[in-house]
């Protein structure tokens, strides 16, 4: 069985291009290698806690994106009503939620992996509120 082997392989090696090895010192060549890295953005939220006392919520969020163009965070909510209002504070950032639903509360320039710190006070509110942060690469 060994000799067989031996055999077959010396008989595959034989019939392969030997190209480049009689090739001129002269010669040259090259080749390209290209790499298409997809882009991943996302958001993570520890526990947030509630101090009743100053209606304020906060926690931190994991941020992580790879876009080198950057990324918009957006929080989602009900609508607000007349009167309510809710501010937010995302990593330095202070915004108040605009009251259709649909805020921009951040803006980062090129990828980045970084845990920021949130608050969001509410003055006014009729009725609970949830919000939830959403990210999309620019």
């Amino acid at each position: 069985m060994k000799t067989i082997k031996l055999v077959a392989v010396a008989a595959f090696s034989a019939l392969l291009p030997t190209g480049a090895a009689m090739a001129s010192p002269e010669a040259s060549g090259g080749f390209g290698v290209s790499v298409t890295i997809p882009v991943v953005c996302d958001l993570d939220a520890s526990a947030f806690v509630l101090d009743e006392t100053q209606n304020l919520i906060s926690g931190y969020v994991q941020e992580y994106c790879n876009s080198s163009r950057g990324f918009q965070v957006m929080a989602s909510h009900r609508p607000l009503e007349a009167g309510e209002a809710v501010e937010v504070s995302y990593g330095g950032d202070v915004s108040l939620l605009d009251p259709a639903g649909i805020s921009a509360v951040a803006f980062r320039a090129g990828p980045r992996l970084k845990a920021v710190p949130v608050s969001i006070q509410a003055n006014g509110l009729e009725q609970q509120i949830a919000v939830s942060f959403a990210v999309t690469a620019i």
